[in-house]
């Protein structure tokens, strides 16, 4: 008796489940394969050659001594209420503004008003990433230059 206890079944009715599990699991399998689990992901925007994502970072910006420099044709800036208007920076950069005889900026919000007194070529305004190092600084003088450069193709 116990040698019929320790023998494997020989019959074809295990055989027959293992066989119909392994093909539903093929049948399953299969229509998973080819239409994958989502859609194609549509096309985005095309970046800004001066947008750094700071994820995935190409080596020219990880081996710079600085970031890149933010784009000065996307800050505004208003001469009569000297207020800086900054575009929103991706992750969790900052934007920072140097003003004359500081060493380091300050963090400055969305809207930033400068100063009166102070010579706008002398403040400074550049984008700090937590943890790495800063981008090349610009001058507000270049930021006020580079939306005067637009006034030409103004209607007349």
């Amino acid at each position: 008796m116990l040698a019929l206890w320790t023998t494997r079944p020989t019959g074809t009715a295990c055989r027959g489940a293992w066989a119909r599990r392994a093909r539903l699991a093929a049948l399953l399998a299969f229509p998973v394969a080819l239409f994958g689990c989502g859609s194609a992901t549509p096309p985005g925007a095309e970046p800004s050659p001066h947008a750094v994502t700071g994820t995935n970072d190409p080596a020219w910006v990880t081996s710079r001594a600085q970031l890149p420099p933010p784009d000065a044709d996307r800050i505004n800036f208003d001469e009569h209420t000297r207020t800086l208007t900054l575009y929103d920076l991706p992750g969790n950069d900052r934007w920072m503004v140097q003003l004359p005889g500081e060493t380091v900026g300050r963090p400055a919000s969305a809207q930033h008003r400068v100063p009166r007194d102070t010579d706008l070529s002398e403040v400074m305004v550049y984008y700090a990433r937590p943890g790495v190092k800063p981008s090349t600084a610009v001058s507000v003088k270049r930021i006020r230059d580079s939306g005067h450069a637009h006034s030409s193709l103004a209607a007349r």
